[in-house]
């Protein structure tokens, strides 16, 4: 399948990076504890559901996966240098208050290739609360996708708490926590509005579980 320019790794970006980000990680933070790496599937898609935290959470997902992570990523980044670093190493832009079809197009490809997707379902950083009270958006693009896929697929949501001590600053200590992935069959009503929003509450309740054993 191929993809949009906007969803393109670079590989001759992307790999000669990956042990340089691994090394400079260990450097800059004090220590990084990562709980329930057994809850992460060994392949196949997936949509990674994490709090947001800080412009560091990228950065320290990029951990939990030896392949190339795709991030949904606020249109306001990809400016000068910044956006034609990050555009290379597989995010890609969407309005957050509006987003297109066009992103949402790219999303729904990227999954029915079997590909990891990254998507923050507060819609931004949020420090103020533990967490912002979660949107329908996520739940209804896995369905999406999942419905429009050519052949029977399951993807699984994957929450993920994060928490940096005492911020997110030098040799502070990261916290990850891997909550078990939801699947939206688990969650089916009689209507996609109502699943949604089953699967949505479902999220939200295992974010704060998951922030609450970091």
């Amino acid at each position: 399948m191929q993809f949009p320019q906007a969803t393109s790794i670079a590989p001759w970006l992307y790999w000669p990076l990956f042990p340089i980000h691994r090394i400079f990680l260990k450097l800059y933070f004090g220590q990084i504890v990562i709980q329930g790496q057994e809850n992460l599937p060994e392949s196949g898609p997936c949509v990674f559901a994490p709090k947001h935290f800080s412009r560091w959470d990228p950065v320290v997902l990029a951990l939990l996966s030896t392949e190339p992570l795709y991030f949904l990523t606020n249109a306001n980044q990809f400016e000068g240098f910044q956006g034609w670093l990050i555009q290379r190493l597989g995010a890609f832009p969407v309005e957050l208050n509006h987003p297109t079809v066009s992103s949402l197009r790219c999303a729904i490809q990227l999954l029915q290739a079997g590909k990891k997707l990254v998507l923050f379902p507060e819609g931004g950083i949020v420090r103020d609360q533990p967490l912002r009270p979660l949107k329908t958006g996520l739940a209804r693009l896995v369905l999406q996708a999942e419905a429009m896929a050519p052949e029977a697929v399951t993807i699984p949501i994957i929450p993920i708490a994060l928490r940096y001590e005492p911020g997110a600053e030098p040799r502070a200590k990261v916290f990850i926590h891997i909550s078990p992935p939801l699947y939206t069959q688990d969650y089916r009503q009689n209507h996609d509005k109502r699943t949604a929003t089953a699967l949505t509450q479902a999220l939200q309740e295992s974010l704060l579980k998951g922030l609450e054993n970091i």
